[in-house]
């Protein structure tokens, strides 16, 4: 008798809950709320990828003998250096977030 747990909510796990109940119109503008905001982030990350530059250079000729360099296994230690020299076209600015 003296290990039984007192007769309470609390010790006895009987405590109420909170359940939830959504109607259908709460439900469907969450739902619409949601897509329209996965989509004005869609639009804004589709617009600033569309601003950026890049470039392109290809060097798999020039850089020849380096990408053959580690094919010999007594060749695992030895370092490879390429310098590929380029210009820009045009001036690229680098944004506050890169800095």
């Amino acid at each position: 008798l003296s290990r039984m747990p007192d007769n309470t909510a609390m010790k006895q796990q009987n405590l109420p809950v909170h359940q939830l109940h959504f109607s259908a119109t709460v439900v469907i503008s969450i739902f619409f709320g949601t897509g329209v905001l996965c989509l004005c982030m869609g639009v804004i990350l589709r617009l600033s990828a569309k601003s950026a530059k890049r470039i392109e250079i290809n060097y798999t000729k020039i850089c020849a003998n380096c990408a053959q360099l580690p094919e010999n296994a007594f060749n695992f230690d030895k370092e490879c250096t390429c310098s590929i020299p380029f210009y820009l076209p045009e001036k690229m600015e680098v944004s506050e977030i890169e800095k």
